[in-house]
């Protein structure tokens, strides 16, 4: 195939999409509707990850010391956690100061005739890897003078969530990659099928099923293309709006985020519609033609 023939089979394809313009519209529209839900998905369920995933990043161990344990030894207890393999730092947590917020949370706390200062020693350590926590608890468990470390549970019970949502975003898009493409190959399908006169009259006037076949899949990618240039506009024009009206009603929100710049989402976005595109028309010209 020469030059000129790919160039005649391009000027077909936009022949065809301009004398087809009420179906043409049709197509781009399914195809900016499919993958912007898909796209809302997608970016929805990478937020959350993320979220999920800072939120692990975030837990530490605290290990409260026995009652008996004064603030020398404490720092001595401190030192030696510190030198464990996977801790990345060690606080001593201040007893006096968390008294004394106790004490404000807690107004009546002086009536039930406490002598002192009743909290014990404690230390926040926090690992170099979430995953290690559960293994330092062991170890820090060992130490003398450690009654009890907390955190670690928690951290275990958050980390079975975040698994469990990352299958599920995994699944859902997968699923709604499939029902996208079916969409919007059966939008193109439609398509093919209100031309399939001038299909017929192409292969009685002797033109080769390659020939009918290029620019028809060429138009399938124009309109994969174009519709996800359209998904794109809306997924940003719609998605800001929605995050920033979402966090002056819930501040937490304003931690979320897909982590996707704008050039990766909107060439994910093109090419998923010109693939989506270019095998819907593939596929349903097939019906068409007799190879």
């Amino acid at each position: 195939m020469n030059l000129r023939n790919i160039e005649f089979l391009i000027e077909e394809a936009f022949t065809g999409i301009v004398r087809n313009g009420l179906m043409a519209f049709a197509s781009i529209s399914t195809v900016a509707l499919s993958l912007g839900v898909l796209g809302a998905f997608v970016l929805t369920a990478l937020s959350a990850n993320h979220f999920a995933a800072a939120q692990v990043g975030q837990f530490q161990l605290a290990v409260f010391l026995e009652r008996d344990i004064g603030e020398p030894q404490a720092h001595l207890i401190a030192d030696n956690i510190g030198k464990l393999d996977g801790v990345a730092s060690v606080d001593l947590r201040d007893r006096d100061r968390e008294w004394a917020d106790f004490k404000r949370q807690q107004p009546g706390i002086d009536s039930a005739g406490l002598q002192g200062n009743p909290l014990p020693e404690a230390v926040n350590v926090r690992a170099t890897a979430p995953d290690l926590l559960p293994g330092l608890a062991v170890k820090i468990r060992a130490f003398d003078g450690v009654q009890r470390v907390k955190g670690w549970e928690d951290f275990a019970r958050v980390v079975t969530l975040f698994r469990a949502l990352r299958a599920i975003s995994i699944a859902g898009a997968i699923i709604l990659l499939v029902t996208t493409a079916f969409v919007i190959s059966n939008a193109i399908r439609l398509t093919l099928y209100a031309r399939r006169r001038e299909i017929r009259i192409m292969q009685l006037v002797g033109a080769t099923n390659q020939t009918i076949r290029i620019p028809l899949v060429i138009e399938g990618i124009v309109f994969g293309a174009a519709g996800s240039l359209v998904a794109f506009v809306l997924l940003r024009v719609c998605g800001t709006y929605v995050l920033y009206s979402a966090q002056d009603v819930i501040p937490v929100f304003s931690q979320f985020s897909s982590g996707l710049g704008s050039g990766d989402l909107a060439l994910g976005l093109i090419i998923a519609g010109m693939v989506i595109g270019a095998i819907g028309s593939l596929v349903s010209i097939r019906r068409f033609l007799r190879d």
